[in-house]
């Protein structure tokens, strides 16, 4: 049973480190807390619900647009709102929540009201023993995995990537440097946005769509980061896994209505004992 827990709480995890990342990513290099990303956590099941079932494509083709479609809303949304107040910080979690809350309105306007399933990407399950392996959920969790490890590596390798970098530790200097920080913010917002989606879009299939389903992954995105550091990826990747075994645990060893109760104690506890998280401020 312990072994069944730990594979479970590790497919979980990779979908919990692809939620936070994007939360992360935002929060390390424009330093803005963005209260919209549950909102976009619904939206790319939203979205890849309407690709699969309204043009009945091939689900990892509507996966790929939901993608394209969601980085193209999250930069023309930083574009067209988020630059103009990023630098009042009580501006901007009113308003990234106020953006929420109306999402979720015309989400429920567009889509309705009711639960929907969205077909799962993949069918069928693996069992090893006495070890059951829904294929959905390892799909999302490679996928999430492979996801964070491209992001990874278009960070360090990448013209781009190495400017984000150098816009995250020192925005004025990289200004002064030639780097068009306007655009970077774009291309962060945006990829942050896509990284919310990305989750949603794979957690939908596993369980049911609603439009206010967006509000507990962003609490537990918070907590992600907070306990793996501010604006820290690997410690927001770290956060995901070490969050996707203690839910496993606290349902199995102790109740399912301390689910959501558990994690939020341990991340007290290790902020008491470690405030800056287990990887501090640093984007990696």
């Amino acid at each position: 049973m312990l072994l069944q827990i730990l594979v479970s709480g590790f497919l979980l995890g990779g979908i919990y480190a692809l939620m936070a990342s994007g939360l992360s990513l935002i929060l390390g290099v424009m330093r803005i807390v963005n209260l919209t990303h549950g909102l976009f956590f619904t939206l790319g099941a939203y979205i890849l619900f309407s690709f699969i079932i309204g043009t009945n494509v091939n689900p990892f083709i509507g996966m790929f647009f939901t993608i394209i479609v969601l980085f193209l809303i999250g930069s023309f949304l930083e574009w067209l709102i988020i630059k103009r107040i990023k630098y009042s910080e009580i501006n901007m979690m009113v308003l990234t929540l106020a953006l929420a809350i109306a999402g979720e309105e015309f989400i429920r306007i567009t889509w309705g009201p009711k639960y929907l399933h969205i077909p799962p990407l993949i069918e069928g399950e693996i069992r090893l023993g006495h070890i059951y392996m829904p294929n959905q959920r390892i799909l999302a969790c490679f996928i999430g995995l492979f996801m964070l490890f491209l992001l990874m590596f278009f960070l360090k390798k990448s013209k781009t990537g190495k400017a984000i970098r150098m816009v995250q530790q020192i925005p004025e200097t990289a200004a002064l440097m030639g780097i068009n920080v306007r655009a970077i913010s774009m291309v962060v917002f945006g990829l942050g946005v896509v990284l919310a989606g990305a989750a949603g879009s794979l957690w939908a299939p596993m369980y049911i769509t609603y439009p206010a389903m967006g509000w507990t992954p962003l609490l537990i995105s918070f907590a992600i980061v907070i306990l793996g550091g501010m604006g820290s990826l690997g410690g927001s990747i770290l956060g995901g896994f070490l969050f996707g075994f203690a839910t496993l645990l606290t349902s199995m060893y102790l109740s399912s209505g301390l689910v959501n109760v558990i994690p939020f104690i341990t991340l007290f506890i290790v902020l008491l004992i470690r405030p800056s998280g287990f990887f501090g401020k640093d984007i990696f």
